[in-house]
């Protein structure tokens, strides 16, 4: 999350940019509330009489705007996407992108709903079934059988590897090669199931409304050649951590016996759709794209010891 001081200057422009990036339609749309954003990113509601239409983000690293001109591009990508149909309800859009007083902002439609945390205790066993089936259906309509060529192994494996291999040494850049031979061995050329995969799909990005999904937001690292399950196997793994349980133990748990996140897996595949893919090596996956993802993402998290040991190094040596 960003810093307090990025914060307040964000603040102090937020009024510039909306008058810049809202145009006609944000005649008296103020600032509202902040949102813990994701890595150097700072996000805030936009109020106007009718609720908050909106949401201003901004940011002023280097990091932080390579994320939000990603996202910007994908909320363009899915929007222009037939294959969606009516599943399209469900992004948010791009209102306007810009630059106030040397920060970047991009201002994003609000979705109506909530995401688990602000919902009741008795509504939120009921997130995990909605959410697996509304990226079920979004893995059904755009789904195609392609090989796993070496592009797709530089984004799945090498890219987030990398970044561990800058944080890490000794035993765990050992079990760390042995991981990232492990996956391209498994994945390298195979015919597999690939759809549109939001990547960073959890019940915090899952939004919600009178009982059913009503927006799926963070399309940060949303690819539209996904594995099919890996969006399921996030969100199931992700169940835990959001309850208090550190990303490390989790992994190595499921590891060690799969069978909650196969089920689900089993249920979600198609027949006949490409070669299936281990259960393990979606874990492992899952795991590396997160840890390397953040790492990628914000300075923060290798300065972190506690984050370190508890999300990286307690992998790899249990590895």
């Amino acid at each position: 999350m960003a810093g307090r001081w990025s914060r307040a200057q964000a603040r102090r422009s937020a009024p510039e940019a909306l008058a810049r990036l809202g145009g006609p339609q944000a005649s008296g749309w103020r600032l509202g509330e902040p949102f813990d954003g994701r890595g150097d990113t700072n996000v805030f509601a936009v109020q106007a009489d009718g609720g908050s239409p909106a949401l201003l983000k901004a940011t002023d690293s280097t990091q932080g705007r390579l994320q939000l001109e990603r996202q910007v591009r994908v909320l363009a990508a899915l929007h222009a996407d037939p294959r969606l149909g009516p599943w399209v309800r469900l992004v948010p859009r791009t209102l306007g992108v810009g630059d106030v007083d040397g920060l970047h902002f991009v201002l994003e439609s609000r979705l109506p709903g909530a995401d688990c945390r602000r919902l009741p205790e008795a509504e939120r066993c009921r997130v995990i079934p909605m959410a697996l089936e509304t990226i079920g259906e979004l893995s059904a309509r755009t789904c195609s059988v392609v090989p796993v060529d070496a592009a797709t192994l530089d984004r799945w494996v090498h890219e987030p590897a990398s970044h561990l291999r800058e944080v890490v040494r000794g035993a765990h850049r050992a079990a760390l090669d042995t991981v990232q031979a492990r996956l391209v061995a498994e994945l390298s050329g195979r015919p597999v199931a690939r759809a549109w995969a939001h990547g960073d799909f959890n019940q915090t990005n899952v939004l919600v409304e009178n009982g059913r999904v009503s927006g799926v937001v963070d399309w940060t690292e949303a690819e539209p050649d996904g594995l099919v399950g890996a969006d399921a196997v996030t969100l199931l793994v992700f169940e835990r951590i959001l309850a208090g349980t550190e990303l490390g133990p989790v992994l190595l748990e499921l590891l060690a016996d799969p069978s909650p996140v196969a089920g689900v897996l089993c249920a979600m595949r198609r027949d006949g759709a490409g070669v299936e893919v281990d259960v393990r090596t979606m874990l492992l996956l899952s795991w590396l794209r997160h840890v390397g993802g953040n790492l990628a993402h914000s300075t923060r998290y290798a300065a972190n010891p506690i984050w370190m040991h508890r999300n990286v190094r307690t992998v790899l040596a249990g590895l």
